[in-house]
């Protein structure tokens, strides 16, 4: 789940002109970062000086203007180092430091694993991305003529059920109480499209998409989306501190997660919710590590067929901002050659990009976050741009 695409085009001109002057220079005056503990190096030596003192410029200013508690950053440069700490602290309460190895909720990363477990069972010839949305979820709106292919690269129009008043108070209210896919359906029934599946131009990103594709891989599978991708992405990739999970709790050790709704309400703690809410769309867990490994799993295509590889990063053109090339794919972003994805949702906020002609990952972790809130994509394109200005530089 996450809505901090919409607010794209903004978050590229602020962080233009934010870290544009420092990567030009080369030096940085940064103010010393909260305290954070490094992990050990196991992909090359650290990073220049320098540019160590650019990120945790960033990430410092990140944290204080959004009031993150704690946040976690890996940056793997392959070839020149790599720089992988936590800042901050990972409980309020107890003031316990934010570690790399801390499991957090990664949102809308989710979508990366549930678009390809759907091309794995394309790859098996369990389905089709031709498919119809109707042979497998009738009564949706336009289902007839909404693909499995619409569905992954939202191009469908289905309505977004995050939007729906329903949705927002029920989760609001209290993000442990239950909200099953069958009401979420009978949003999705009564509610108009977007626009009709397929229409030239039109793209809108949807986490309908994700909980329809959840149940497309139930019925394709013969088992719920969740122990699909534990045990052919997870457990294949033996991705580090990675779950579907299937209770409130996220597994030790963690960080907890926390919410300011609306801006100068008092903090909550949200780490506990229903993962069933989110679903295929934005339910699952990992670390810092984890999402490196996926990051070049995915990049890789390292469990698709090329055919499969090829409809996952083939990108149609997303629209988000007047200053960055964007695309989606088949669950995955493509922002400036980098690809991968961002995620927000009660308590956490994270992304995980790759650049993959170079292997250059960035991964960040939060723990503050609503469902729209963008912390980790604005402080990912900072970081992005201070390493390759040149690719943000037209």
């Amino acid at each position: 789940m996450t809505y901090s695409w919409r607010s794209l085009g903004v978050v590229a001109a602020a962080v233009v002109l934010a870290v544009t002057p420092m990567a030009a220079c080369g030096t940085s005056t940064a103010p010393a970062p909260p305290a954070g503990a490094e992990a050990p190096a196991d992909a090359g030596g650290p990073l220049p000086p320098a540019t160590v003192a650019g990120i945790e410029q960033i990430v410092h200013d990140q944290m204080r203007t959004g009031a993150v508690p704690g946040m976690a950053v890996g940056v793997w440069l392959p070839g020149q180092g790599q720089l992988v700490r936590a800042y901050g602290v990972a409980d309020v309460a107890s003031g316990a430091a934010f570690a790399v190895g801390d499991r957090v909720r990664i949102a809308s990363i989710t979508k990366t694993f549930t678009a390809t477990a759907t091309l794995m069972l394309v790859d098996r010839g369990r389905l089709t991305l031709d498919d119809r949305l109707e042979s497998f979820v009738p009564g949706v709106p336009n289902g007839r003529d909404i693909t499995v292919r619409q569905l992954l690269n939202m191009t469908s129009g289905v309505y977004d059920f995050t939007e729906d008043p329903e949705f927002s108070a029920a989760f609001d209210a209290d993000p442990l109480a239950p909200f099953p896919v069958e009401r979420v359906l009978t949003i999705l029934r009564r509610s108009t499209p977007a626009f009709p599946p397929g229409q030239p131009g039109s793209w809108q990103y949807s986490d309908s998409n994700y909980i329809l594709l959840g149940q497309i891989i139930e019925r394709a599978a013969g088992e719920p989306a969740g122990p699909f991708i534990e045990r052919e992405i997870v457990g294949v990739l033996n991705l580090p501190g990675t779950s579907y999970p299937t209770s409130p709790e996220i597994p030790p050790p963690s960080a907890s997660g926390y919410l300011v709704v609306p801006p100068g309400a008092p903090q909550r703690d949200v780490t506990a919710l229903d993962p069933d809410v989110a679903g295929p769309a934005g339910a699952m867990i990992s670390t810092v590590e984890g999402l490196r490994a996926w990051a070049g799993a995915l990049a890789a295509g390292r469990l698709l067929s090329p055919a499969g590889h090829a409809e996952q990063t083939t990108f149609v053109n997303a629209n988000l901002s007047p200053t960055l090339r964007t695309g989606y794919g088949a669950g995955l972003f493509e922002i400036n050659d980098f690809v991968g994805h961002n995620g927000a949702i009660y308590g956490f906020n994270t992304a995980m990009f790759q650049l993959p002609r170079t292997g250059a990952t960035i991964v960040v972790v939060a723990n503050r976050s609503s469902n729209f809130e963008g912390v980790g994509l604005e402080t990912f394109l900072q970081i992005a741009m201070l390493l390759y200005p040149d690719l943000f530089s037209s």
